[in-house]
């Protein structure tokens, strides 16, 4: 919501929208989650609810960073609108909860940067993974194609300088790969 007035939130062709552990306060999660709701049933923009999640290294208490998570996850699910989620050491959390609401929704780990081991706890959880400028070589080249994403969140370039990148790290023609990304984004974003 603290972006809802920026050139880019005003000017992007589809945006994603949710209640950030950084930005959350007791004072405004209510309202913050009814803007959420509102802008999604509004905004034909909207293509996703996040970034949304839980983060240990941020200062927001851990219990008002679940509810607003929580909130959002619902939100994902009566919306049918795919999750992006932020996880700051928080991926046995992410993934228990993930285990005891049962999602319909897509659930997708943003700017992942972790081990493997970590990487296949999530896909193993039906998680997706999406990858920005700066990833562990060995998570990408195991994670399945089908479950493969890349962002510009944290970098200023465009999506096909990542997504060269990418190529040359798991030795695939970056066309190829560049389609496996475009289908999966098709698949999760677009088949609504």
């Amino acid at each position: 919501m603290k972006d809802k007035d920026t050139v880019d939130f005003i000017s992007a062709i589809h945006i994603s929208i949710g209640i950030h552990p950084w930005y959350v306060t007791a004072d405004d999660i209510e309202e913050q989650t009814e803007w959420i709701k509102q802008t999604a049933i509004n905004d034909k923009r909207v293509i996703a609810i996040g970034e949304c999640g839980t983060d240990k290294l941020c200062n927001t208490d851990m219990n008002l960073q679940y509810e607003a998570f929580c909130n959002c996850i619902t939100l994902s699910e009566e919306l049918k609108l795919p999750l992006i989620i932020h996880s700051v050491k928080t991926s046995n959390e992410i993934i228990r909860l993930r285990k005891s609401i049962k999602p319909k929704q897509a659930w997708i780990i943003h700017g992942f940067r972790g081990k493997p081991e970590q990487a296949l706890q999530y896909i193993n959880n039906g998680l997706y993974l999406s990858f920005g400028k700066l990833y562990n070589t060995e998570s990408i080249k195991i994670t399945p194609h089908d479950r493969l994403l890349f962002e510009t969140d944290e970098h200023s370039g465009n999506i096909i300088e990542i997504i060269t990148n990418a190529a040359k790290t798991l030795d695939i023609p970056t066309d190829k790969i560049q389609n496996i990304a475009s289908e999966n984004a098709k698949r999760l974003f677009f088949n609504r």
